[in-house]
């Protein structure tokens, strides 16, 4: 289960602004920078450059300050019971420039929303896990800024993982960008290493793995929870993609 303990969003300081807190916290601190700021890492003093982004570890001492006239940055502390991005390995501790790869800022306004609304911690976890597995996953290619409709597709997946039980039928992709079915196919697969189909189904699943684990709902609630229309549909990619089903999942997970 994802928690929020606290956050905030554009946070602006002045020229004076430092953080300094050597015992670190009990959950994870991300941060989101968006101006030049110092930062101290493994003994080292190290500059981070606007759009870079950092996931402090638990009880990892912490200092930044600012360095120009003002220190703005999106920040959350934040702490969960299960892995943060399975089969992502997320690295901690360290400085990562984002630039315009990802729009990190949109990750945060989704989840203030839903932290000030008292949303369960169900949507929070997807969020979270969508943008570490955005900034750290394992087959994220280069970014390719000259591929057309390249911020399009970006926004694309960033929703697709926010909110998979929606329809997102190849048709209604490809009406988002206003794009033929067959150009959005090759565009997706060039951009992202994967195709938009299976980019869908991975958010279906991954969300049915976190009901199956945290909530009561029965394997068909679950199904169609996830976008699908068909329990039988959703068993079969569901023990294809993880070697078993969904009642076998849910069984291993409770011992």
């Amino acid at each position: 289960m994802f928690q929020i303990h606290r956050m905030g969003c554009g946070c602006r300081h002045d020229s004076s602004f430092v953080f300094d807190h050597p015992q670190g916290y009990d959950g994870y601190l991300v941060l989101f920078i968006k101006t030049r700021a110092v930062f101290q890492l493994n003994g080292e003093t190290v500059t981070a450059e606007p759009d870079s982004f950092i996931i402090y570890d638990r009880r990892t001492p912490q200092y930044y300050r600012a360095c120009e006239d003002r220190y703005i940055n999106d920040w959350i502390l934040f702490d969960c019971s299960e892995p943060l991005a399975p089969g992502v390995e997320v690295r901690f501790n360290e400085l990562i420039y984002i630039g315009e790869q990802i729009n990190i800022s949109q990750y945060f306004q989704l989840l203030a929303d839903c932290h000030y609304r008292g949303t369960s911690s169900q949507p929070v976890g997807l969020l979270i896990r969508a943008m570490l597995t955005e900034v750290f996953g394992k087959t994220q290619i280069e970014p390719n800024t000259e591929l057309p409709h390249y911020r399009e597709l970006l926004d694309l997946r960033r929703q697709i993982y926010a909110q998979p039980s929606r329809d997102w039928s190849t048709e209604h992709m490809a009406k988002l960008l206003s794009i033929s079915t067959p150009y959005l196919h090759a565009l997706y697969k060039k951009a992202f290493g994967v195709t938009c189909n299976a980019d869908v189904i991975q958010s279906r699943l991954e969300q049915a793995q976190h009901f199956l684990t945290n909530s009561g709902m029965t394997i068909e609630e679950t199904a169609f929870s996830c976008g699908y229309s068909s329990v039988v549909h959703f068993s079969r990619q569901f023990k294809q993609k993880f070697g078993i089903t969904p009642s076998e999942w849910r069984k291993l997970r409770a011992g």
